[in-house]
């Protein structure tokens, strides 16, 4: 009788900590960047994929998109997929500390190779012609909290 009430016992425990990993955190991100000088590009594109919320300063003025800056100067972007208008909530968190929680993403642009071989030995391609990688948001889905000590 022992036997049968331990092994229920094993069944229901390992039940409930399959439905505490499954779901127990859904609703929350999986990483928290708590120290953004700590934010390496390594540490970044280990964490592409997932769901993760960093802090940073924020800022409306990116060559992407608003982007925020980390204590390391890397910069993490919104990117939006269609239309999406930042107003007034968040011009009013222009250089402000704020909490991005999203999907972590990565932008690898392509090299850019001259169409013609013979102009191609002429101009070699040049390394800082090539727009840069970079990590991102999609504008639609991220979440921005202004934080407030």
């Amino acid at each position: 009788m022992t036997g049968h009430l331990s092994k229920g016992l094993r069944a229901a425990a390992f039940s409930w900590v399959t439905i505490v990993v499954l779901f127990g955190g859904c609703s929350h991100p999986r990483w928290t960047l708590e120290d953004p000088t700590g934010a390496s590009y390594e540490v970044l594109y280990t964490l592409v994929g997932k769901q993760v919320t960093i802090r940073g300063k924020f800022s409306l003025r990116g060559v992407v998109g608003p982007y925020l800056l980390l204590g390391n100067q890397q910069a993490v972007y919104l990117v939006p997929k269609g239309s999406f208008t930042w107003g007034k909530p968040y011009s009013a968190m222009e250089g402000k500390l704020v909490a991005a929680t999203g999907t972590l993403r990565f932008f690898h642009s392509p090299d850019t190779k001259p169409a013609d071989q013979a102009m191609a030995r002429r101009y070699p391609p040049d390394a800082s012609a090539r727009p840069r990688d970079y990590f991102y948001f999609e504008a639609e889905t991220a979440r921005l909290q202004l934080i407030t000590h």
